[in-house]
């Protein structure tokens, strides 16, 4: 939860980094189906939560990302 009740920003921020560190562990090894179905869940759940911040900027993001917890 957020300190200011943002919670979609820190949702969209939440989802964001899960997709981020499978990523990085799929980097190490060679993904089976488990960890492509994942991959595709962790997209569109990240397109839902983050759609309504495509256009945010930089600085405004960053600024919205550290109200979250």
């Amino acid at each position: 939860m957020s300190s200011c009740g943002e919670d979609s920003i820190c949702d969209c921020i939440r989802v964001s980094d899960k997709l981020t560190n499978k990523y990085e562990q799929l980097r190490h090894k060679a993904p089976t189906s488990s960890d492509e179905k994942e991959v595709k869940k962790l997209i569109r759940e990240k397109k839902a939560k983050c759609k309504e911040f495509e256009k945010m900027g930089g600085p405004e993001m960053l600024e919205r990302k550290a109200t979250c917890n």
